[in-house]
């Protein structure tokens, strides 16, 4: 795995700790690496096809986190959050 490669797993692993909502943005992680938006989509995006990290879209925003390797997950289990109102609806 490349350096760059790991920086931005290692981003993704810091967000997912000093986010509250466990939510890290692809935006989060252009203010880390100092790159592009786009440059930054395209590299996380590679990761994840390579099952290094997990994206999930939430509204507009695209959402990074590492998956667990010592617990097994369910292909299309959904990503928790604790970014929507429990109220809404009612």
């Amino acid at each position: 795995m490349s350096t760059e490669s790991q920086i931005l797993i290692t981003a993704v692993k810091n967000g997912e700790m000093t986010d509250p909502g466990g939510m890290t943005t692809t935006r989060d992680i252009t203010h880390v690496v100092e790159d592009s938006y786009d440059a930054v989509r395209q590299q996380l995006h590679a990761l994840a096809n390579q099952d290094l990290i997990v994206g999930r879209t939430f509204g507009r925003e695209e959402v990074w986190s590492v998956p667990n390797k010592n617990k097994e997950t369910p292909v299309g289990t959904p990503m928790p959050t604790s970014t929507r109102d429990p109220h809404a609806g009612k």
